[in-house]
């Protein structure tokens, strides 16, 4: 919430004391060259004010001192030069030209003498010169995301508007007027707060059913035993146990050889070894997941299909979180595609972790040595673009990985930040298949939709999905937790710096919408935690790098398929925050099988 005082809405214009940016600097020269050069000035006048709501106009202008009483007016020297604000008079212009484009979002005031909490809307309309170097929406996201810059955005007015002054003078020189309306909504009883990320490993959670479970199904296939757990995560053996029984009543987990435990999967087979298929059964496309949930919606899409597991308890008992031994192999068909998937145990950073994900992906590609394409679905994190309704990743959306604009690479995996010196540098290592099938065949089924009248191929699939997750009868909760959630839970609301956030307006669509399900967008994916974690580095590494979403940690991912040969992957995401993906919340089983539904689309496209 941003903390300063409601009532200094009123007369904003002149509380800018300019004498912060002067700094002893103003000379007789500056003002001769004003005066005489006619240049190219930044205004800030006053367009309307009332109790409630005030209307500012910054503009460009060339000025030639005869327009103004210098009482009148403040003129910014230094570093500033060129920057002047209105004392008094409102703006008056005759060119009523439309905005090229704008932004909105809403901040939360706290007034210190009551406490109160007020929320204040806050527009910005951009202008921009005809023979710009960019589209409009582009120069005005760019813009408002150097406004928003997490730990720099002004926490209150006065340094909110010099932010816009100095950016409109110094960087941006293509946007020739915004006009900027700060407007009381109000007071609220609470100040919205923003999900937070997954916790670390080390942190200390406290145990309920759900944490369990969720547990359970991050571990499978590995099944773990009560020490395991108690071990992993400081709980009490005696309330894991309990609560095990609890969940192995309900038909959730099931005790395997060696005293662990595991998710119920229906119709699995557990085997000793993986069996032998014949040839025409095997598959040619591979499909992997990390989370529970996302192989639940790879697996209802799948025709025909039959589970193995082979556990690591099978003649013996594990190791202290073991997790690289256990397996599970759904094998089907989707579409004329013969299809593995399989779901990767938790995923970390520790050593063990990152081996085990990469060796899991050596046994599958061994196991199954004619599959041709690998897609890596599940959940992601979404880079809105705040301007632009086209560009704007949403939740529920799905992303493709491919190139981008000047881009030479589909994923880009961020292994160390340097921030040094205000400078921002990654240490990234990119990865791009040697073949773009699934690369082409995204673009065109996107171009199929946005030229056609009809659904997209995928509402129809992700619609196929839920009827079949619904028929699953062992978990209740299947039927209506892969269901849309509700509009009012996909506001988008960005940090900027501690507990302090926006609430963002979503771009308007320039057409009525028809379809209200997921969106389809390709372009560059990124991930690693060093960059994702932070809210700062998370918005530059996206910029520089010109992502559509970003993941956590599939470096060792993307790793063994590169070094198993594999010629023809994708990274495909499903939004289900605005962050990496990890948030545990209601989009992240809709976000997965949209994720799933956009896979079978591409396979009904692509070459067999």
């Amino acid at each position: 919430m941003i903390r300063t005082k409601v009532d200094m809405i009123v007369d904003l214009n002149y509380k800018i004391d300019l004498s912060q940016w002067n700094n002893g600097d103003v000379s007789l020269k500056y003002i001769l060259n004003v005066m005489t050069n006619q240049e190219e000035r930044v205004v800030l006048a006053t367009k309307s004010k009332n109790a409630t709501c005030t209307v500012l106009v910054v503009e460009r202008q060339v000025d030639n001192n005869n327009d103004h009483c210098k009482e009148n007016i403040y003129i910014a020297g230094g570093q500033h030069s060129g920057i002047v604000v209105n004392k008094v008079g409102n703006y008056i212009s005759s060119d009523d030209t439309p905005a090229d484009t704008s932004v909105q979002f809403s901040v939360f005031l706290v007034n210190k003498q009551t406490g109160m909490h007020t929320k204040e809307s806050r527009t910005i309309k951009f202008w921009c010169k005809p023979d710009r170097t960019e589209d409009a929406s582009t120069i005005a996201s760019k813009f408002f995301q150097d406004v928003i810059l997490p730990d720099q955005f002004p926490l209150d007015y006065v340094g909110f508007v010099k932010r816009i002054l100095t950016l409109i003078h110094k960087e941006y020189t293509d946007v020739v007027k915004l006009e900027i309306e700060l407007k009381q909504l109000g007071e609220i009883t609470q100040v919205p707060s923003r999900p937070v990320s997954a916790e670390p490993e080390s942190s200390k959670v406290e145990i309920t059913p759900t944490k369990l479970r969720e547990l359970i199904e991050s571990s499978y296939p590995n099944p773990l035993t009560i020490d395991e757990i108690s071990k992993k995560k400081g709980w009490d053996r005696i309330e894991i146990h309990d609560i095990m029984d609890g969940l192995q009543r309900a038909g959730i987990v099931k005790l395997v050889d060696g005293g662990a435990y595991t998710r119920v999967v229906l119709h699995d087979k557990i085997v000793e070894q993986m069996p032998v298929f014949q040839k025409n059964r095997q598959p040619t496309v591979a499909i992997i997941t990390a989370e529970y949930c996302e192989k639940v919606a790879v697996d209802a899409l799948i025709d025909n299909k039959e589970t193995f597991v082979r556990y690591t308890t099978v003649g013996r008992v594990p190791k202290y979180f073991n997790f690289g031994e256990s397996n599970v192999y759904t094998l089907g068909k989707m579409g004329n595609h013969s299809v593995v998937c399989t779901k990767l145990p938790a995923l970390g950073l520790s050593r063990q972790a990152t081996t085990a994900a990469g060796n899991a992906i050596t046994r599958l590609l061994g196991t199954f040595q004619r599959v041709e394409h690998v897609f890596v679905c599940g959940v992601g994190g979404g880079v809105p673009h705040f301007t632009d309704y086209d560009r704007h990743v949403k939740l529920g959306d799905v992303v493709v990985s491919h190139f981008g604009n000047n881009q030479k690479a589909i994923y880009t995996y961020c292994e160390n930040v340097n921030n040094e010196n205000g400078n921002t540098e990654f240490l990234c290592r990119q990865y791009c298949p040697q073949r773009l099938d699934i690369q082409i065949a995204a673009v065109k089924l996107q171009n199929e939709v946005k030229s056609a009248e009809n659904k997209p191929m995928w509402d129809m699939f992700l619609s196929e999905g839920l009827d079949r997750i619904s028929q699953q009868k062992h978990d209740d909760s299947h039927a209506t937790k892969y269901n849309r959630p509700p509009e009012d839970s996909t506001k988008l609301r960005m940090c900027v710096g501690g507990t302090d956030l926006i609430e963002i307006t979503h771009p308007i669509p320039k057409q009525k919408e028809k379809n209200k399900g997921p969106r389809l967008h390709v372009g560059p994916v990124g991930g690693g935690c060093s960059a994702t974690y932070n809210d700062f580095i998370r918005q530059k590494f996206t910029m520089e790098y010109k992502l559509l979403a970003v993941d956590s940690e599939f470096d060792s991912v993307m790793g063994s398929l590169m070094g198993n040969y594999c010629h023809s992957y994708a990274v495909v995401r499903g939004i289900s925050d605005y962050k990496d993906g990890s948030i545990k919340n209601k989009w992240q089983p809709y976000a997965s099988l949209a994720a799933a539904s956009v896979i079978k689309s591409i396979l009904s496209i692509l070459n067999t």
